[in-house]
């Protein structure tokens, strides 16, 4: 029996092209998440990009600029952090250009950041994360969307302050005031009922934002604008 014939090498084109694409989108995810990696220290919060918000009681920008060089991981370890980890980086990514003031590149990396938290796995997306995709779906004006994030939290857990948070943000972006203050009051009441903010590690991530509520009384609607 004679040797198969061999496949032109034109009909090897379309791999060739998939494994390129493949590595340059590889390269590309690394070279962006390490330029703007920010490294959440002590109580350092993602604000969610609303304008006046800080990250830990500092300009985001500066808190950003502080970060430096330190935390940019490397293509071993942007692999070793998963999904998950890439979706977080991008989400703080896009948070940083946003407070930035470059809503252009917020809006680029926003699209690559839903993509990254869509191939997390189902068992990782937690109220965090959901958070997240909620403030990103709150940046592209989706506030529907939004408001699912929410319900999804809360229909597991209906006192998770960042359930009621996202809810208030997505009723302030509906302009339903009446709504976000009874979404914030609740904030309050279960802060209040438990001594202070629970030390779970997704309310320290976004400490301030939590804070924030709590310093408003409930007349001006509360948590930035």
């Amino acid at each position: 029996m004679g040797a198969p014939p061999r496949k032109p090498r034109s009909a090897l084109l379309p791999w060739v092209l998939s494994g390129l694409g493949l590595a340059v989108f590889s390269v590309m995810i690394a070279v962006l998440v390490q330029r703007g990696s920010v490294t959440r220290v002590g109580d350092m919060t993602m604000t969610g990009g609303l304008p006046g918000e800080t990250m830990g009681g500092a300009p985001a920008a500066e808190a950003a600029g502080d970060a430096g060089g330190a935390g940019m991981p490397s293509m071993e370890e942007l692999a070793a952090m998963g999904p998950r980890g890439v979706a977080d980086r991008l989400f703080e990514r896009v948070m940083r250009e946003h407070e930035g003031g470059d809503f252009e590149r917020a809006a680029f990396f926003i699209d690559m950041a839903l993509q990254a938290y869509d191939a997390v796995p189902p068992e990782e997306i937690d109220a965090d994360a959901r958070f997240h995709v909620g403030l990103l779906r709150l940046l592209t004006g989706a506030s529907g969307l939004a408001r699912e994030q929410a319900d999804e939290i809360l229909a597991a857990h209906p006192d998770h302050l960042l359930g009621l948070l996202l809810a208030a943000r997505a009723a302030d972006f509906e302009e339903d005031a009446e709504g976000a203050e009874a979404f914030r009051a609740r904030i309050r009441e279960r802060v209040a009922e438990a001594g202070g903010i629970p030390d779970l590690p997704e309310y320290q991530a976004h400490r301030t934002l939590i804070e924030g509520v709590l310093q408003t009384d409930g007349g001006d609607g509360g948590g930035g604008t």
